[in-house]
């Protein structure tokens, strides 16, 4: 007999962040990645949108 998993709740994950117009640190962050996904290198995808999502609460 198999169990149901309880206490799980499973949803879309955020939506990746976008640069703002006319940061050059959001646009280099952005553009690394791009470059990463690219690459296939998609925990370099995930860690770059935490340091995107953490530079726009900081410095926007």
């Amino acid at each position: 007999m198999t169990q149901q998993p309880q206490g799980y709740t499973l949803s879309e994950p955020p939506a990746e962040p976008s640069a703002q117009t006319g940061c050059s640190a959001c646009l280099s962050l952005v553009v690394a990645r791009q470059n990463a996904r690219s690459r296939g290198d998609y925990s370099g995808v995930s860690d770059l949108n935490v340091k995107l999502r953490r530079h726009q609460r900081e410095a926007h």
